[in-house]
This record gives C-alpha cells, structure tokens and sequence, in this order.
C-alpha cells in the first residue's frame, strides 16, 4: 500500500524543493537565535552574581579591617595602661624610700 502510494503521489519540483529548504534552514536560525539569547542571559547571570559575590567579599574586607584597626587600638590602650601603672608603682617604691628615709 505505502508503495502504491509513494508512486502515484507527484514529486516535488525543484521550487517547492528549495522552499521546503529554506523553510527549514530559516527554522534551524530561528532556533540558534533562541539559544543565543539563552546563552546571553545565563552570561548576564553569571555577570551579576559576581558582581553580588564581589560586592559581599569587598563589605567583608572592609569589616575584617576595621576590626584589626580596633584591635590594634585595644592593643596601644592596654600598653598606654600598663605604662601608666609601671609610673604609679615606681612612685609608690619611691614614697616608701622617702617615708623610710625619714
């Protein structure tokens, strides 16, 4: 039956031929179209969550920063204070020579 019919069905002219080709090929362009756009925004994507990661190590750099300035200044405190108690303890010896020289 199936070769029956592909006898007596006509074959295509080389017009029709070529529209069924270009009909097709115009299809296959339309689809590479689409995954280029697909790609575009997966790269747009990519583009922004580096961006956001960047932003969130850079505030974080920042931060990590700013907490060693603050422990160097805790640092400079404790030796200011314990300079200022070394003073208070030489003092102290020397007001008990003194009272004992007396």
């Amino acid at each position: 039956m199936e070769v029956v019919k592909s006898l007596l069905k006509p074959k295509p002219t080389p017009q029709q031929l070529l529209r069924e080709w270009q009909r097709r090929l115009h299809n296959e362009g339309r689809n590479i179209e689409r995954q280029i756009r697909d790609v575009q925004k997966e790269d747009k994507k990519v583009e922004k969550a580096i961006r956001d990661a960047a932003k969130a190590l850079a505030k974080e750099l920042v931060q990590s920063r700013k907490a060693v300035n603050h422990l160097y200044e805790n640092k400079a405190q404790l030796n200011s204070i314990s300079m200022h108690l070394g003073k208070i303890v030489c003092n102290g010896h020397r007001l008990h020579r003194i009272y004992l020289s007396r």
